[in-house]
């Protein structure tokens, strides 16, 4: 089965970290339907869950989390 290109940075930093969906929203108390919907539209994410995601994926902005994948 082919993976689908990651179309966002956070989508794209969640593979490096060899996480699914479902582990992120896991470890964030979150349902995998609603990060789903977070990753494909990364600016409609709460400063809660971004500074939770941030720390999670090891990322040193904020900002980097809300890039377009190119």
């Amino acid at each position: 089965m082919k993976m689908k290109k990651p179309s966002t940075h956070l989508a794209i930093l969640r593979h490096n970290r060899y996480l699914s969906q479902k582990d992120v929203a896991s470890l964030l108390g979150i349902s995998q339907q609603y990060y789903g919907r977070l990753e494909k539209n990364p600016d409609k994410i709460d400063m809660g869950l971004a500074k939770k995601l941030k720390i999670l994926l090891n990322v040193s902005y904020i900002d980097d989390l809300l890039e377009k994948a190119v």
